[in-house]
């Protein structure tokens, strides 16, 4: 489906930027919870990982991952999903970021905020296999996992420190 709504194309044409939030085809309460609970996710690591190097991917695209967390120089890709219900993740946003993490020889914790990740577990194992993890992560309770998703993940000898 093309977006033909003359006020959102405007400003790209005099080479304006759209927002994140104009890309998403969902509605703008996912969009604020999106945006809520990457500065949730952005807290927790600075918490667990005080002295870490947090970089943050203010801008929306597909095959880039929200977060990187550099700990004791050795990176991990972080993406968050939000899901406005607690059903099933299906991971049929993540294809384009797995295939370039593929290629890179990157390591990724997909932080979703509700739901059963199975189906997308599954996704993320044949993609990267043990360079992926997937965490339902909804805040401190949920620390733990995501701890120990990142530390396994950093103890990984790959060629990407």
């Amino acid at each position: 489906m093309i977006d033909t709504s003359f006020r959102r194309w405007l400003p790209t044409w005099f080479g304006g930027r759209r927002t994140p939030e104009s890309f998403r085809r969902t509605s703008s309460r996912v969009s604020r919870l999106a945006v809520q609970y990457d500065a949730e996710v952005d807290a927790a690591l600075q918490r667990l990982w005080p002295k870490a190097r947090i970089y943050h991917d203010r801008e929306f695209t597909r095959d880039r991952a929200d977060f990187l967390l550099v700990v004791r120089g050795r990176g991990v890709m972080i993406e968050t999903k939000v899901k406005s219900d607690p059903g099933v993740f299906h991971g049929s946003t993540l294809p384009p970021l797995l295939d370039r993490l593929q290629r890179d020889g990157r390591r990724l914790v997909v932080l979703l905020n509700q739901g059963d990740p199975t189906p997308a577990r599954d996704l993320v194992t044949t993609k990267l296999g043990e360079k992926g993890r997937i965490v339902v992560w909804s805040g401190p309770d949920h620390d733990t996992e995501l701890r120990e998703a990142v530390e396994s993940l950093l103890h990984q000898t790959t060629r990407h420190a």
